[in-house]
């Protein structure tokens, strides 16, 4: 199973899939994550948007 986390919303980020958290809520979360068994499959910045590739 994959899914993109985004570490913070950018202003050009029209989807709206970061939510609206401060960037070291969204590390801790990210945190939590990996500590659950996902793993950082890759780091995507494409367009202004920035996010983690996570595999489980």
């Amino acid at each position: 199973m994959q899914k993109k986390f985004y570490v913070s919303r950018t202003s050009s980020d029209e989807d709206k899939s970061a939510p609206d958290l401060d960037r070291f809520r969204r590390i801790e979360q990210l945190n939590l994550l990996l500590s659950l068994g996902w793993k950082i499959k890759s780091f995507v910045n494409e367009q202004g948007s920035e996010f983690f590739i996570l595999e489980k």
